[in-house]
């Protein structure tokens, strides 16, 4: 074999050692936990608790108290009956099945624990996700030496590598969503190049898998078709030609949407039984969603909490490439470029922009493979332009790949933060190893994803006050005891009490506001109900979010009236016109009695 003429396979082999040797020495005991869990669901529910339709969640409760995978079990979703049903599409659990029975069938045989979460299972997944990458890598390969040559097929595939977020979300992530559909690109493009060039039925067919498959994954991956819908098309003409060339193909058309139904077939008929339609939509968390509307595209962007181009700056000689594809290759431009855009559109879209803790843009890894095309036709340009060009070119790579790595090593370790580091907190631990005490003050608020929320540093808020209701000036529920006191009486057919709802924009213009609710109350004697609730939470147009409703539990019956105070932290708000909305909740039959029922907001003063 002569290596100069296989450089890029020496490559692919060099880089897959050092991925799976980073990965299998880099397993965790909660590899199957928070959204690796609602996607690995669907396999312990069927193998394991014989209930492959969800409709018994009480196994999984008791995991996750054991184990503690996640905070809330947000990867369960109900149909409109309220009855439990996956969050998350069939897709990766499609992908991790192969993998789950082998670990499962060797549980069984060797008498070990058959639960579907012991470290057996954890590494025969990690294992599953270093093949998907490895394939995915290959496919990469195929596809950059379509366009280029060896030498830049190898730097563009080290450069994708190991100078972008790629390298922390196909290694120790590599259990998420992205690995695979980074994959599945490069699977339905190298089809598409295929098709465009013999017309064959399988190929095709594999495009239509791809497509199909990366809905399952994550629906809004469907735009994926445009590649192969778009892919030869510069002009009207083209266009006229491309119709022209499909309807001629009809068959081939048919076949491949059949085989994709198919392959749909499992996630469509869960949600007819489940739900009484072929198609459902299980995303209801109002919290967070698609919102084309109002796109985040500086943040995206931008952002020092997330910043594709901050985290990820070498991906701007990609950018660049698209202009040199108009040059070289119109054929492909069109298609390339409307997909990255829309893509990135969409991406830009969802309200929770920065991905929860991944490092960089986590969704933006799925468009490398074409931003890859790119980067290689910008790399053509800089050999063509001479020596000085290149070695300009070459010290910002090597930059860009030290920042990325040293960047990485400072994620992994916490001294840039996973979801709270802004533009000052970014700036002041540039460069360095360690963190300072007065450096974590520059960080967005620290939250919870494990439930009660610590008010603390109150010094550093502004309070304000919403709500203060003495009832002193009587009212028709309002009753005097003995010793004059008014009070506010809940009747018995009562059930939410109190109840305002403020808009967020009206109380601030910050991230965050901290609530404090206080109000006295007094239970009756032989009060023998479930306890009522102090609820608070964020309302959106479709539904409530940020749902806190703690009891309201005194010390005892006998003691009258007793004060309570709870504190709040908004949870990050998806529209500045949600409403900051609050009440009592009576759940039980009996009423009680309450005063001084007062509602303040804290907004940060300091930086």
């Amino acid at each position: 074999m002569n290596s100069s003429k296989n450089l890029s396979l020496w490559v692919l082999v060099f880089i897959g050692v050092i991925l799976s040797l980073y990965r299998i020495t880099n397993v965790s005991d909660k590899e199957i936990s928070w959204d690796v869990l609602g996607y690995y669901m669907p396999l312990p529910a069927t193998f394991v608790h014989h209930d492959p339709l969800l409709n018994d969640v009480g196994w999984l409760y008791q995991v996750n108290d054991e184990k503690a995978l996640t905070g809330t079990l947000y990867m369960i979703s109900s149909n409109d009956e309220g009855e439990p049903m996956y969050f998350f599409l069939l897709g990766m659990s499609f992908f991790y099945l192969p993998f789950f029975l082998f670990a499962h069938l060797y549980s069984l045989l060797e008498g070990l624990p058959a639960d579907g979460f012991t470290s057996i299972y954890q590494y025969s997944l990690v294992i599953g996700g270093i093949f998907y990458t490895i394939v995915g890598l290959f496919f990469l390969r195929k596809n950059l030496r379509h366009f280029f040559s060896e030498t830049i097929t190898a730097v563009v595939m080290l450069i994708l590598v190991f100078a972008t977020n790629y390298i922390h979300h196909l290694t120790i992530k590599n259990l998420e969503t992205v690995n695979v559909l980074f994959m599945l690109v490069n699977i339905v493009l190298w089809y598409t190049i295929k098709w465009h060039e013999d017309r064959q039925l399988k190929h095709m067919v594999f495009i239509g898998a791809g497509v199909t498959l990366m809905g399952l994954v994550k629906p809004s991956e469907v735009v994926i078709i445009l590649l192969p819908l778009l892919w030869g098309i510069d002009s009207k003409t083209t266009l006229k030609e491309k119709i022209k060339l499909v309807l001629d193909h009809k068959e081939q058309l048919l076949i491949t949407i059949g085989a994709g139904l198919l392959i749909a077939s499992p996630q469509m008929l869960y949600w007819l039984i489940k739900t009484g339609m072929p198609v459902y939509d299980s995303y209801k968390n109002p919290g967070v969603g698609l919102d084309l509307f109002s796109p985040h595209i500086m943040d995206v962007l931008f952002s020092f909490r997330k910043g594709w181009l901050i985290y990820t700056p070498v991906m701007l000689f990609a950018l660049a490439g698209f202009p040199l594809i108009f040059k070289q290759n119109k054929k492909i431009f069109f298609a390339t470029l409307v997909y990255f855009l829309v893509s990135f559109y969409i991406i830009s879209s969802w309200s929770e922009w920065w991905y929860g803790a991944g490092f960089s843009n986590r969704p933006l890894i799925t468009v490398y493979p074409v931003l890859a095309i790119s980067l290689g036709y910008f790399l053509e340009f800089v050999t063509r332009k001479g020596r000085i060009w290149q070695i300009v070119f070459g010290v910002f790579i090597l930059f860009f790949t030290f920042l990325n790595q040293f960047q990485w090593w400072k994620f992994r370790n916490y001294i840039i933060d996973p979801t709270r580091t802004t533009k000052d907190y970014y700036w002041s631990v540039f460069l360095k190893t360690s963190v300072k005490p007065e450096e974590e003050k520059l960080l967005l608020v620290k939250r919870s994803y494990w439930g009660k929320e610590l008010f603390e540093h109150r010094e550093n808020y502004r309070p304000k006050e919403v709500q203060n209701l003495t009832f002193d000036e009587g009212g028709t529920q309002v009753q005097t005891d003995s010793t004059g006191r008014k009070f506010y009486r809940v009747t018995d057919d009562e059930i939410y009490i109190l109840t305002r709802a403020i808009p967020y924009n009206s109380l601030t213009g910050k991230d965050h506001l901290w609530v404090e609710v206080q109000f006295d109350l007094r239970y009756p004697e032989g009060f023998d109900g479930p306890w009522p609730c102090a609820v608070i939470n964020m309302d959106h147009k479709d539904g409530s979010y940020g749902y806190y409703a703690p009891e309201i539990k005194p010390d005892s019956l006998h003691h009258g009236w007793q004060s309570y105070r709870f504190d709040y932290l908004t949870p990050e708000i998806r529209n500045r016109k949600d409403k900051l909305k609050f009440y009592i909740w009576k759940r039980g039959k009996k009423g009680f009695e309450m005063d001084n029922f007062k509602v303040t907001v804290f907004e940060k003063t300091t930086p």
